[in-house]
């Protein structure tokens, strides 16, 4: 690495962290259903318009020691976390990818990644608009074949431009199963709409072959966030019989990796099984209500467990097996 390669990765992480002071207003402002121009910045509590001096990213949140100037009320730590990743994420993009145009899409796509993400954690929102943009980026990306993920075959669904479409479609597809599927097992959306699009947007930047790794990588995050928040819900219930057969479960899953043979497959089959209908027994006599109650303001806390158990964000698990999939690939 030279110097100039230093100097432009200091450059590089600096813009990344103006820009994500430029995110954490779109996505508040998206929240809000606000302009991202106009008005300016200002406390979200207190209204009052901030100063110039209030909006250097990260310093003012260190300076202001994590509280507003004006009305002394608590700054979102979402702040500098989103400002420090977005220039964490930019420099990595640049080391991986060197000056070429790879880069400049890559940190295109992770800002919308961020963007996405977040409006999702915060509050179960995933915008359409956001999802387009990055469907636009895709298919643009793959048109000029930037990516390059699909040079050198001669099959025509290999080629980039057909694959970011087939992707699109493919993506959109699979996980709209995926929710219907949901839907008729637990009469509930265990995701939201939103994720129809975003799953299309990643497709049509990934091509149709990648999108499916993508997808299954998010089922695998998504079981990980589930799992701490379903053992935690069984120790409070003291169901220690599930825990065992998940525990059980996990070393035939094990075993089989490193040995291949019948009689371990058949047991890791049968202990699948049986933890499956363990965890069917354990689920809410009646969704429906469930949902119903979470509407009308009529949830105990036992529901709002079970809505944090059955409800978890799945836009999160698709940005983040796609931010895996663009660095390990």
């Amino acid at each position: 690495m030279t110097i100039l390669d230093i100097v432009v990765g200091i450059f590089i992480f600096v813009t990344g962290v103006c820009i994500g002071s430029f995110l954490n207003v779109v996505i508040l402002r998206a929240l809000s259903n606000e302009s991202i121009i106009f008005p300016p910045s200002k406390c979200p509590k207190c209204q009052t318009p901030l100063k110039w001096w209030h909006n250097i990213p990260i310093l003012s949140f260190i300076f202001l020691k994590g509280k507003c100037a004006f009305c002394n009320e608590k700054i979102s730590i979402q702040y500098p976390i989103v400002e420090l990743l977005t220039g964490y994420l930019y420099l990595i993009a640049f080391l991986k990818f060197g000056y070429t145009f790879n880069t400049l899409f890559t940190v295109a796509f992770l800002s919308l990644f961020i963007v996405i993400s977040t409006t999702d954690i915060k509050e179960h929102v995933a915008f359409n608009i956001h999802s387009y943009i990055l469907a636009i980026l895709g298919i643009v990306y793959n048109f000029f074949n930037i990516g390059t993920l699909y040079q050198g075959h001669i099959w025509i669904f290999n080629t980039s431009l057909i694959a970011s479409v087939l992707g699109l479609l493919l993506g959109a597809c699979l996980i709209g199963i995926y929710m219907g599927i949901g839907y008729l097992l637990l009469k509930t959306m265990i995701i939201g709409p939103g994720d129809i699009f975003i799953a299309g947007a990643l497709g049509a930047c990934f091509g149709w072959k990648y999108i499916l790794f993508i997808l299954a990588g998010a089922v695998a995050i998504q079981v990980l966030a589930f799992l701490p928040i379903f053992f935690r819900k069984l120790i409070k219930k003291k169901d220690f019989i599930t825990i065992i057969e998940f525990v059980i479960f996990t070393i035939f899953a094990i075993i089989n990796y490193f040995i291949h043979n019948i009689p371990f497959i058949l047991a890791l089959t049968v202990s699948g099984l049986l933890l499956c209908k363990r965890i069917i027994d354990t689920l809410p006599e009646n969704l429906v209500e469930l949902n119903a109650a979470l509407l009308n303001g009529e949830a105990e806390e036992q529901d709002l467990e079970q809505n944090e158990l059955f409800h978890l964000p799945f836009g999160p698990a698709l940005c983040c097996a796609s931010l895996l999939f663009i660095f390990l690939h």
